[in-house]
């Protein structure tokens, strides 16, 4: 059974997409203030390794479900939330993050619109951000 048969299937599945290169600009814009007007939640929990983007939060997309309300208690003030994995492809732990994400603002009245996922994922991001230590941070592998 994979690990999400446990929780919903979240309502909101047309989520925006956004570009490596856009992420990357609105980052580098010195009037963009990073968990204010953005922030970036990496869902990865084993397999966080390698590269993260600078200024990301890591929230492990297996317990997000069950701490979204206070996620999004955290979060609700924040215009943009981009959420990324590996590689965020549809149905996804980027995808169904960002999903629960959205149900728990609409719940409450919010607006979804600033739900986002990272196109490509991490894997897209590295192959063009990765060297550049403005916007990446290098990890040490996980000790197994």
């Amino acid at each position: 059974m994979p690990w999400y048969s446990a929780f919903p299937d979240p309502k909101h599945t047309e989520l925006n997409g956004i570009t490596p290169e856009d992420l990357a600009a609105l980052l580098r814009d010195p009037a963009v203030k990073v968990g204010h007007d953005v922030l970036v939640v990496d869902v990865r929990r084993t397999d966080f390794e390698g590269v993260a983007i600078k200024g990301a939060i890591n929230l492990p997309a297996h317990s997000f479900y069950e701490t979204v309300d206070t996620i999004v208690e955290l979060l609700k003030n924040v215009r943009k939330v981009v959420f990324h994995c590996q590689s965020c492809l549809p149905g996804g732990r980027a995808y169904r993050a960002a999903g629960w994400y959205a149900d728990a603002l609409e719940k409450r009245g919010l607006s979804t619109e600033g739900v986002y996922y990272l196109e490509g994922g991490i894997k897209a991001w590295a192959g063009t951000f990765g060297e550049d230590s403005a916007l990446s941070v290098k990890l040490a592998p996980l000790a197994e």
